[in-house]
């Protein structure tokens, strides 16, 4: 079924494009759209926005007529705008007097040569309220032009377009009168074509800038990426080259620095483990090589069913189970499966039990723990993991402590919190070891009086309790000194009588 599920996936990612062919595909998309709203504006509203605009300044030329009705100088103003704008105007009052008549081509404006009714059907078109009428009206040239009647490729019959503007105007109090201006809407063919022809230069011109800077974007964008990938496929194997090209994108540096730190966390991770399946083979093999040894005396020579032998199995037994508990521990710190059941309880006594405990098993080889404790402070915490930890802590003194064979286990209240600190009087912990005291697999290197019985997990442990708790820790060491782990936790809330 992993085997289907791999194959699909592979299946799945062959047939997905690269970062290239998207780039690629991202700008021809980008240019196809362009080149559409490109040949919209120029071809199919072309004529539309035209007309638009001629729409616009014949509004804006009646408005400014308006506002000038009184004027003495309106035909002036009127010649102006006509000029200005192509147009042509007509100002007539209500009576049929003609105040201007101003305008270009007039030989093709349809407002020129009005009689009086045909003025007057406009004036009755015109809305009562003032509004303006826009119209927009076809009319033939003033000779007759027949295509069929000329060699070659002549042009088409084509009726001039014209648009007219009719309102009805207040020239004084009780006087009314009518402005009609037209506006000639010029054909545009050969500005159409033109437009075209650039257009295609357009599609030519971009597709080919659409490809040099796709591929060049695409490239400088992919490549780093491509290197990078190929390079964190060694990962599985502890190894990270940072590829030549990795600092070309602030992103890729930074993916970069994290995969080089990572495989150096392998590296070390691996390290380490091995340094753990061999600390763990030879802490294993002693035990149980006694154990066997024992045994076999035991059942070869009945004399030697001794209460003594009896305990050194039992003894040899527990060790066992003591390193086996550290990994399962550890095991459940990993996954976060480790229980947590917090009461009040008295924190003095548990440890003052545990140092007794400690130091009656000890005292058998000339080893002392010595506790350091007045005061009777209770905490609310998880009383058996506490426990662990200053087992944990107590034992790792005892493997380090120096020729006087004392552990000094010192408890004092600060403030709302209790400090736990465990001393010894050994070597000390080299300032480079510090930062790593408390990692999994860890051990110093430095030379010790006992023999080291562990899996290098203890001070780990302790770290995801302590952590589990939210509680401060910490280790003060100088090399010769001696070495004091601490810890602190907040003291229970006294009850009220």
């Amino acid at each position: 079924m992993k085997r289907n599920n791999l194959a699909y996936r592979e299946a799945f990612l062959a047939g997905r494009l690269g970062i290239r062919a998207k780039i690629l595909l991202y700008l021809t998309i980008l240019s196809g759209f362009m080149l559409s709203l490109v040949w919209l504006f120029q071809s199919a509203l072309l004529y539309d926005i035209y007309e638009g605009s001629r729409a616009s300044q014949i509004t804006a030329a009646a408005n400014l007529i308006i506002r000038n009705t009184d004027h003495d100088d309106l035909d002036m103003l009127a010649e102006r705008l006509a000029e200005e704008n192509d147009l042509s105007m007509l100002l007539q009052d209500e009576g049929g007097e003609q105040i201007f008549a101003v305008g270009r081509g007039k030989g093709n404006s349809p407002i020129q040569g009005l009689d009086v009714e045909e003025i007057q059907d406009w004036l009755q078109k015109a809305p009562e309220d003032g509004n303006p009428l826009v119209e927009t009206v076809s009319g033939s040239r003033q000779r007759a032009y027949r295509r069929e009647n000329f060699e070659g490729n002549a042009p088409e019959n084509r009726t001039t377009r014209s648009m007219i503007y009719v309102r009805r105007i207040q020239l004084a109090e009780d006087a009314w009168g009518i402005l009609l201006i037209s506006a000639r809407i010029t054909p545009i063919r050969s500005t159409l074509d033109t437009a075209r022809r650039q257009l295609i230069f357009m599609i030519f011109a971009l597709v080919l800038a659409t490809i040099l800077v796709g591929y060049t974007m695409s490239s400088s964008i992919s490549e780093p990426i491509i290197e990078t990938n190929a390079a964190a496929r060694e990962l599985a194997r502890s190894r990270y080259a940072r590829p030549p090209h990795s600092g070309g994108y602030r992103e890729i540096a930074e993916l970069n620095d994290t995969l080089v730190r990572t495989a150096e966390d392998l590296r070390k991770v691996e390290d380490l483990q091995r340094e753990l399946i061999a600390n763990i083979s030879h802490d294993l093999r002693t035990p149980l090589t006694m154990i066997q040894g024992y045994a076999e005396t035991m059942r070869d020579i009945p004399d030697e069913v001794t209460p003594e032998n009896m305990q050194i199995i039992i003894d040899e037994t527990n060790r066992l189970s003591s390193m086996v508990n550290e990994v399962l521990d550890f095991s459940r710190l990993r996954t976060g499966n480790l229980e947590k059941k917090r009461t009040d309880f008295c924190l003095t006594a548990e440890i003052r039990e545990i140092c007794s405990r400690v130091s009656a098993m000890s005292a058998v080889e000339g080893y002392t723990v010595v506790f350091d404790g007045k005061e009777e402070i209770e905490v609310n915490a998880d009383r058996s993991r506490i426990g662990q930890v200053v087992y944990n802590l107590v034992g790792n003194a005892l493997t380090y402590t120096g020729e006087d064979h004392t552990v000094r286990v010192r408890q004092e209240r600060r403030g709302n919190t209790v400090r736990v600190s465990v001393a010894d009087s050994g070597e000390g912990i080299a300032e480079s070891e510090l930062p790593y005291i408390w990692d999994r697999y860890f051990r110093s290197r430095e030379n010790h009086r006992r023999a080291v019985i562990g899996s290098g997990l203890g001070l780990n442990i302790c770290r995801g309790i302590l952590e589990n708790h939210q509680a401060r820790y910490g280790v003060d060491s100088r090399p010769g000194e001696g070495s004091t782990f601490w810890f602190e936790l907040p003291c229970a809330a006294r009850k009220k009588d």
